[in-house]
């Protein structure tokens, strides 16, 4: 199974801002700039979908950005990943409307594929994004430091 681009960049976002002291605001493009110089355009729109979903708080203005509005500890990896694939079938047979699959419905691989995605799902539901940041290279991630308000720039 291989996940959206998006649904990548937004474990990759959610750890670097788990790296930041708590309640930092970081603005995307600092985010962009850490993540490999990703477009702001498409990290805007993933930055917009957590904050949706409540993973994320934003800031607008001066000293703004995003925030994680919960623990690392409190996101569970099956449960946000299921939300950021919402309407991606595996396979064309698992669409809503049931693709263009010219099987029979009876095709006992559905079956076979849907127990897979279930057993993928559940072993993600074990872990929260807490446990993917154990360890040394954790703390290897540069923190990124708040950017100067223009006021406080101009003194």
């Amino acid at each position: 199974m291989r996940l959206l681009a998006s649904t990548d960049i937004a474990l990759r976002v959610l750890m670097l801002l788990g790296r930041q002291e708590p309640g930092q605001n970081v603005n995307v493009e600092q985010i962009a700039n850490q993540l490999g110089g990703l477009s702001r355009n498409h990290l805007h729109k993933i930055v917009q979908d957590l904050a949706a979903f409540g993973i994320l708080r934003t800031v607008r203005g001066g000293g703004g950005g995003v925030s994680l509005a919960k623990p690392l500890s409190d996101i569970h990896l099956g449960a946000l990943v299921r939300v950021l694939e919402t309407d991606q079938a595996i396979v064309e047979c698992f669409r809503e409307d049931g693709g263009e699959c010219v099987l029979d419905s009876g095709c006992r691989l559905r079956g076979m594929l849907r127990k897979a995605q279930e057993c993928f799902y559940k072993s993600l539901d074990e872990h929260t994004l807490a446990d993917c940041a154990a360890g040394p290279w954790f703390a290897s991630i540069n923190k990124l430091a708040p950017k100067a308000s223009k006021r406080s720039a101009n003194a």
